[in-house]
């Protein structure tokens, strides 16, 4: 419906009725903050450390516990915070609660502990790193009873309840560390030095080295693939020659490898990204010029940014820094390790918000003058930005009513 009012008048209306706001733009947050802390009943004793959270919002990991030796295990929820569970460093948790981590798996719904068995000519148990939503859990497990310091004595372990223990035929394989829920696993080849990652199908065996698909012209020495999400899009980085320190990238089997941005003035030429989900965000790490390393978020439509950009994440305590970003799931959710101002190590959780703010018109994370521009557009019969509609107050009539609601909007920050 178009309103009979002209533009200029509706922009002399806006100049009388928002001239008096005392901030013009103000950002809104992306997320909520919550601290995940060690066991220890000293608050400023103790580390925290978050290794993975799944797609309905528990997170696993492992702290610090008084009177205990090493690092106990845990899972986290918002409702109920930590639980220590029966395994040792817990690495990833399914949708269905299987808990996966150095020798055993934990179901959070029965409580039954396994210990999946080993295969022949291995030993000591499997070490699991990851476990997709059909609970097929991927690790490796060791071929001799040395030391292997070198990480050569290796092959790949998969488990499942339903089918057991096995490995997958991959030459020279030795870990899987990621596996997708269309039974997409990622993995390594040679040694700790030299990893050769590769993908490969866990029901066909086809696999594909990494190093075939980077072009050949991006960085030099060896590339790394870190996560890959449930449409077989892969992050990973490689060195670069200075003053490029390292390049992340997105590989897609369809479009091929896009290069991330680095973020600019104030930090180095170094991008090293750790986890994707399905929506294409991407989480990782960057470093200053000063060498302070800091955690990045990056999707599409706002580029790559720090997490500590003033106003993108709510509720943090003075002070904190984040140090390593390691999962983020399906709705957002980030997960990982910072520090404290007193320089205690805790675990982190970012929630992501679901809803923007309502004067946030074009959706760009901003209330501004554009925000009253895209809203005026689209009140005259102009073209709305997605999902938009000039009916601000939802009365189902376009009227100056919707125009008074987004004034008072546009004056109440988030």
């Amino acid at each position: 419906m178009k309103i009979p009012r002209s533009t200029l008048t509706l922009r002399l209306l806006a100049i009388t009725s928002i001239a008096t706001l005392s901030g013009v733009a103000h950002a809104q947050p992306r997320y909520d903050f919550i601290l995940v802390n060690s066991f220890n009943a000293n608050p400023l004793a103790g580390e925290a450390f978050i290794w993975g959270v799944s797609d309905n919002g528990v997170a696993c990991g492992m702290a610090t516990m008084d009177n205990r030796i090493g690092y106990p295990g845990f899972v986290w929820t918002e409702a109920t915070g930590k639980a220590e569970v029966p395994v040792s460093s817990p690495k990833a948790v399914s949708i269905n609660g299987l808990v996966v981590g150095n020798q055993s798996v934990y179901n959070l719904n029965t409580s039954q502990w396994t210990t999946p068995p080993n295969l022949p000519g291995t030993y000591y148990g499997p070490s699991f790193a990851a476990v997709n939503d059909a609970d097929v859990a991927v690790g490796s497990i060791s071929t001799c009873t040395c030391s292997d310091s070198g990480g050569i004595q290796k092959v790949p372990y998969i488990w499942d309840a339903v089918n057991g223990a096995r490995t997958l035929d991959v030459p020279n394989a030795k870990y899987l560390y990621r596996v997708n829920n269309a039974g997409i696993v990622l993995g390594w080849m040679n040694d700790l030095v030299s990893q050769g990652p590769f993908f490969a199908d866990m029901a066909t065996g086809a696999y594909t080295a990494f190093a075939d698909v980077i072009p050949p012209d991006l960085g030099v020495g060896y590339p790394s693939a870190a996560d890959i999400n449930d449409n077989g899009e892969i992050v990973g980085s490689i060195p670069g020659s200075y003053p490029i320190y390292r390049y992340g990238f997105v590989y897609s089997p369809s479009t091929g490898v896009h290069v991330l941005p680095f973020p600019g003035a104030g930090y180095q030429q170094y991008v090293s990204p750790t986890s994707i989900n399905n929506a294409g965000t991407v989480v990782g790490v960057i470093s200053t010029t000063l060498a302070s390393q800091r955690v990045f978020v990056y999707t599409e439509a706002d580029g790559l940014r720090d997490l500590l950009t003033p106003g993108l994440v709510a509720g943090m305590p003075d002070g904190y820094r984040f140090y390593m970003a390691t999962r983020i799931n399906n709705h957002g959710w980030i997960v990982g390790y910072g520090h404290t101002a007193a320089g205690k190590v805790t675990g982190f959780v970012l929630k992501a918000r679901v809803a923007s703010c309502p004067a946030d018109f074009d959706g760009d994370a901003t209330v501004d003058f554009f925000d009253y521009d895209a809203f005026v557009r689209c009140f005259e019969g102009g073209a709305c930005p997605p999902g938009k509609t000039a009916d601000f107050d939802s009365d189902g009539t376009v009227d100056f009513f919707d125009y008074d609601a987004f004034v008072v909007a546009f004056e109440t920050p988030c």
